[in-house]
């Protein structure tokens, strides 16, 4: 880390020493932070977590931190079961208080954070019974649920259950609990009624509304004034959610989401106003510079060997790599505009053939068998494959909207212009490129995430964060803070965050398109310094800055409780 940086970080152990000097209620004694996502990668909040502990447990201690997340039947290959005595009979002593199976181990990621998981699954012969509960203390309705709501309050009212027991079992003066979106509101709210001495903030990375206003076509932001949370969240049908979502942002001592523009839908659509708590970054996760090239060579190679297997076509030795990852969200993520600006790409006099990936987890069957037998052979294909832009099967095929797109543009690729859709997670066993993500970040010469619904939007400051430029939006969080924090807001900077309105898919596929190629075509040096300054911009976001604001979070929590009781 820099020197600025170590001294930053210095000055906030010191201001943290000196409030425990003093007994303040500033900070917590003991923090239980809870998420669906807790050994379980689904999303963006996967990776608040799993890159926050290492500063967590940097200031506060890692046994003063526990996470809870869901025991689910597949494998949770990141969670590491403790052999330790002591943990052991700890996930006894909680099995047998709560009637709950508590799992106690360490989550593999840096820091290795304790964490317990919970098989919720029991509690689904006393769901009546604990609906009624909350019917009762609330108001809000469980028989309504359905899809995955039965699954995450479930889950959230075990884990407050556990909660409860671990803090009497380890009492502390100033015990905190975190909970993160509407999947875990209603543990909150419980907690709230069987604990109340537990102070709790509770996070909202993305309203349940605000999500389905964006993803079903309609203008957010332009009408985002004259919604009505309640209304609009009976006419998408997402009401259950809602009502879970909305009364645990009132009943939390401290309510907060992830960037500004999510701050504005969520005062809006639920009615408090949020604070701010800006997703950070660990740069612990980064490679050396040298492991940065090695994985660079090995993956760009890797790349082209697909790329030229898929089409059967002679791609030039230094191909323009450029790519979008993210959740499935095909209008929300902009998947349908990169795509849009891949095809206007293909009618510009561009001097480089252009791969572009789209790294999007669907509904994935498993990898195509005849790919895999071409990528074994020693003799290269010569003629595409049918459906050359795709390396697994779907179970949905065509009915994907990804695809489809791609499939209705066919004519437009295989000549300067090769999408590839890899829609399996890249875990390093996705049985065609069988790397992870991180390591093929670094191949990449640019990533685009045009997105319309983006509360925060890791993808693009991971990017950033090993030295890939990125093209991002206004509507993203991080692209709110990247335009604050990099004045020149231009690629030769690191970072451009374009204007995204509610309308306006064309210019905005046609300013991606134009971006893409002029800077497929910059000269290496110019390139090597947007590199460094996009590094350099990534040093801007990591935890060991924005973690201070959780620390004033935690504090407003302290004091909101215990004003409340006194």
């Amino acid at each position: 880390r820099k020197l600025s940086e170590e001294a930053f970080f210095i000055s906030m152990i010191s201001d943290y020493m000196r409030t425990q000097e003093n007994k303040l209620p500033a900070t917590p004694t003991l923090i239980m932070e809870t998420s669906w996502e807790v050994c379980n990668k689904v999303g963006g909040i996967y990776t608040v977590l799993s890159t926050r502990v290492a500063t967590m447990i940097e200031l506060h201690g890692r046994e003063a931190l526990l996470f809870f997340g869901p025991k689910l039947d597949t494998p949770q290959k990141d969670f590491i079961p403790s052999r330790r005595k002591a943990d052991l009979q700890l996930a006894d002593h909680l099995t047998s208080e709560t009637g709950i199976e508590v799992h106690i181990g360490s989550w593999d990621v840096v820091g290795k954070p304790r964490v317990a998981l919970i098989a919720f699954q029991s509690l689904f012969s006393q769901k009546g019974d604990l609906y009624y509960e909350m019917w009762q203390e609330y108001g809000i309705r469980g028989e309504i649920g359905y899809g995955d709501y039965d699954d995450s309050c479930l889950f959230s009212l075990a884990v407050a259950k556990v909660m409860e027991a671990y803090a009497k079992l380890f009492p502390s003066e100033y015990p905190l609990a975190i909970f993160n979106e509407w999947t875990t509101g209603m543990g909150l709210l419980a907690l709230r009624k069987w604990a109340p001495q537990i102070n709790t903030l509770f996070i909202t990375h993305a309203t349940s509304v605000g999500r389905s206003i964006a993803s079903n076509g309609k203008p957010l932001y332009s009408q985002l004034s004259n919604y009505d949370g309640n209304q609009m969240a009976e006419e998408l049908g997402v009401m259950c959610k809602h009502q879970v979502e909305r009364t645990a942002a009132h009943v939390a001592d401290v309510f907060a989401t992830v960037s500004e523009v999510t701050a504005l839908e969520a005062t809006q659509l639920i009615g408090r106003r949020p604070i701010v708590l800006p997703n950070g970054w660990e740069e612990g996760i980064i490679p050396s510079g040298h492991q940065l090239r090695s994985l660079r060579q090995s993956g760009r190679k890797a790349i082209c060997h697909l790329a030229k297997t898929l089409y059967g076509s002679k791609i030039g030795e230094e191909p323009f790599i450029v790519a979008t990852s993210g959740r499935c969200e095909y209008r929300n993520k902009g998947i349908d505009v990169f795509i849009d600006a891949l095809r206007r790409l293909h009618s510009m006099a561009i001097e480089r053939d252009i791969v572009a990936l789209i790294l999007v987890p669907s509904w994935v069957k498993e990898p195509r068998p005849e790919l895999q037998v071409a990528l074994a052979s020693e003799v290269a294909t010569t003629l595409p494959m049918q459906m050359p832009y795709i390396t697994h099967e779907l179970y949905d095929g065509l009915g994907n909207q990804i695809l489809a797109h791609l499939h209705s543009l066919a004519e437009n690729w295989g000549q300067k212009i090769y999408p590839i859709f890899i829609p399996d997670y890249l875990d390093g066993a996705d049985g065609v490129l069988n790397i992870s993500y991180y390591d093929l970040l670094p191949t990449l010469d640019l990533t685009v995430f045009a997105s319309y619904y983006e509360p925060w939007g890791y993808t693009p400051l991971e990017s950033i964060a090993f030295g890939v430029p990125t093209l991002t939006t206004d509507k993203a969080g991080f692209g709110m803070w990247a335009m604050e924090n990099n004045t020149k807001n231009c690629l030769r900077y690191g970072a451009k965050a374009l204007e995204r309105e509610d309308d306006g898919f064309e210019s905005l596929a046609e300013s991606i398109a134009v971006k893409v190629g002029r800077f497929s075509s910059f000269p290496k040096e110019m390139v090597v310094q947007s590199k460094q300054r996009a590094k350099k911009l990534a040093q801007k976001a990591s935890w060991h800055h924005f973690y201070a604001k959780y620390l004033e979070a935690y504090k407003l929590a302290i004091n909101h409780n215990q004003s409340k009781e006194s």
